[in-house]
């Protein structure tokens, strides 16, 4: 494996026991003598010895046909061997077994990549995200891909979207921070480093994400002017406020408003007058900004890392927090803290609070702000402006954003933005002709809301992906997001049959239920 290709190790005992539920059919299949064996093999590439793993993986291949456990974990000993050209070739051959996980197109594409192919990569990962649209690893991968090239915003894009559909993997917030820490804003790379910081507390990617914080704040919080009597902040450069003036409606960006808050804050001040930033300085800085979101746009902005740092204000572990955040970039500061000032009993008490008040992060409470605004003009484009196939080749761009705006949302029956956005959906694709949508499922008719939402999936998945017809995978994954709709929007929507009786379903029990529907749809047609 080339660190030039930012490649993510995964270690291979995780790996073992993170392939899924499906997966554990095929650890079941094998006896507790041939687990021995299977346990050593691991143990070997653990240990740098991937070749002599092989061999044990040849032979349990060969007594366990068709075991996807077995057949993935000796590919990846191919990978940690060197042999990527064997990876291209056998592969692909596992991408219709019915446990395949996202995690194999992941190390396909990886190998096409050090084999100087990232072309053929990237068609890998979108081939793998077609099935696995929620994976995390495969936006990741296609994100390094185009960071490798220097397409800055693209890889952005794919972090980004890694983010959205995969929130506790934390590997595209460490991307997204150093992206950033390298732009002209830097609150972005603190917020996502941040992240990092409470996914992977303990770790050295921790330990790197907390000393890029402290050294941001202490490089965009300087006093200047000849009397040095000017205190300058610079965590954003993006200065654009939007006003609409039909509802007089003011966008302020999100970095523009936690940067005047910080401009207003006392701790400021005392800057001035001593010339030195603290840590306690910044926590305070940190919280004054959020104190005034609080009171100049209150619950305006989705970012539920806020709701996190209110949390801990509340309770009363904001200094502590920040000292622990901080301290791999301010570590004498850190100790002299702690011996000096009473802090190490905040530590203990912050630590015992920190074990039970972890920042989990979950595609119901987004944790980075995909969306500048929780509430905003949706600029909807006009029916008339649709009527035609080239009026929809024009606006796909909204129609991709309004359908992922719908599916975000909590249902509300009675909000009309919600209503036009469903109306603009049904003729976009109507009119559309670089998409052919086929309605398969009787589990979403009769329902409005619940129709809707397949609508808005369909057009996502269809723009997104490219693809221009609808298939089973399609469905399945459209069918999956439809079921997480109604999960979360239960109270609202009321109780559906059809839904239930998914939701009762394990995950491979589901998704063949879904492909079985599928199928008895297309022969009925």
């Amino acid at each position: 494996m080339k660190t030039t290709f930012l490649r993510i190790l995964i270690i291979i005992c995780a790996v073992v026991w993170s392939l899924g539920a499906s997966a554990q059919r095929s650890i079941d299949l094998i006896n507790d003598n041939d687990r021995v064996q299977l346990d050593e093999a691991i143990d070997l590439m653990d240990n740098g010895k991937p070749k002599d793993a092989i061999k044990i993986f040849d032979n349990l291949c060969k007594k366990y046909k068709d075991n996807y456990i077995l057949e993935y974990e000796r590919l990846y000993a191919y990978y940690l061997a060197g042999d990527f050209k064997r990876i291209v070739k056998d592969g692909p051959k596992l991408y219709k077994h019915p446990e395949s996980e996202s995690q194999l197109y992941q190390l396909v594409g990886n190998a096409q990549d050090v084999l100087g192919n990232p072309e053929a990569a990237v068609k890998t990962y979108d081939e793998g995200l077609k099935r696995f649209p929620r994976s995390g690893y495969l936006y990741l991968e296609k994100g390094n891909i185009h960071l490798l090239h220097k397409r800055y915003n693209k890889a952005v894009e794919c972090y980004l979207r890694g983010v959205e559909v995969q929130p506790d993997f934390a590997s595209n917030y460490y991307r997204l921070a150093l992206l950033y820490a390298q732009s002209t804003e830097p609150l972005w790379a603190i917020v996502y480093g941040e992240v990092v910081c409470n996914l992977q507390p303990g770790s050295e990617r921790a330990n790197e994400m907390g000393k890029l914080i402290y050294d941001l704040f202490q490089e965009n919080i300087k006093i200047e002017g000849e009397g040095e009597d000017k205190a300058h902040v610079t965590l954003t450069q993006n200065n654009t406020i939007h006003m609409n003036p039909d509802t007089t409606d003011i966008q302020v960006p999100f970095p523009l408003m936690y940067e005047m808050g910080t401009m207003a804050s006392p701790a400021l001040t005392e800057f001035m007058k001593t010339k030195k930033l603290t840590v306690p300085m910044i926590a305070d800085l940190r919280k004054d900004a959020l104190a005034h979101i609080d009171s100049v746009a209150p619950g305006y902005y989705n970012l539920s890392l806020l709701d996190y740092h209110r949390k801990l204000i509340k309770d009363g572990h904001w200094e502590a927090y920040n000292m622990w955040l901080m301290s791999p970039g301010a570590e004498d500061e850190t100790n002299q803290w702690v011996f000096s000032k009473g802090g190490e009993a905040q530590l203990v008490e912050f630590d015992k609070w920190f074990g039970q008040n972890r920042f989990v992060p979950t595609e119901e409470k987004p944790t980075v702000m995909t969306k500048l605004f929780k509430t905003h003009e949706m600029n909807i484009p006009s029916i008339e402006e649709i009527e035609t196939a080239e009026g929809c080749r024009q606006h796909r761009d909204d129609a991709l954003r309004l359908a992922k705006w719908y599916l975000e949302q909590p249902a509300n029956l009675d909000d009309i933005t919600q209503k036009q956005i469903m109306q603009f959906l049904v003729i976009w694709m109507t009119n559309t002709d670089e998409f052919s949508f086929t309605v398969s499922s009787n589990a979403v008719s009769g329902h409005v809301e619940l129709f809707a939402a397949y609508m808005a999936a369909m057009t996502e998945h269809a723009i997104e992906f490219n693809v221009s017809k609808t298939d089973e995978a399609m469905h399945c994954e459209v069918m999956l997001q439809v079921i997480d709709y109604y999960k979360r929007n239960k109270e609202v929507l009321g109780t559906v049959d059809s839904m239930e009786k998914y939701l009762e379903m394990d995950g491979a029990t589901l998704r063949n239920t879904l492909a079985q529907e599928y199928q008895k749809a297309q022969n009925q047609q």
